[in-house]
């Protein structure tokens, strides 16, 4: 399962709460001096509009952005909002993230009599076949099916 996230149609800037002050303010002419830096660069991303968005500055764009695109929209942002090399910018592309949900697991170890552990199970799925390569994000979280169940329901963040 993946959740829905952002659209990719953005560029997500996390600033300091007065370096967003200060961009958010002048947000036409941040989004202005944006889009010559990237006419200047030959590229066909355009910012459409600024706005003030979680920890930061959303910019929303005609298309996906690239590595080298995020890079003139950094550039350029530093120039048009007077933040110099004192704010740190790191422009960002949204992401989702796919969890993966394994239902009928047996709550209790056999061999034990204990519940199963996060621990347990993320040893089990690095010795599979079927999870060469996959980097877990997270310890898996294990949840009861019900309360009068033997069996479990797992949540695996990768």
């Amino acid at each position: 399962m993946t959740t829905q996230g952002p659209t990719r149609h953005q560029v997500l800037i996390p600033l300091t709460p007065a370096a967003t002050k200060m961009v958010v303010v002048n947000a036409a002419s941040t989004g202005e001096s944006c889009n010559k830096g990237l006419v200047s660069a030959r590229s066909k991303l355009r910012v459409e509009s600024v706005h003030k968005a979680w920890d930061g500055v959303s910019m929303f764009t005609n298309s996906v952005a690239s590595v080298a695109e995020l890079e003139v929209i950094k550039q350029w942002l530093k120039k048009t909002a007077g933040l110099g090399e004192v704010t740190e910018i790191e422009p960002r592309l949204p992401q989702s993230k796919s969890f993966l949900k394994v239902l009928d697991v047996p709550y209790w170890d056999s061999k034990t009599s204990l519940s199963v552990t996060p621990a347990q199970v993320a040893e089990a799925l690095s010795s599979s076949p079927l999870f060469e390569g996959v980097t877990l994000a997270s310890m898996p979280c294990i949840m009861k099916a019900s309360s009068s169940s033997d069996m479990s329901v797992i949540w695996i963040d990768i």
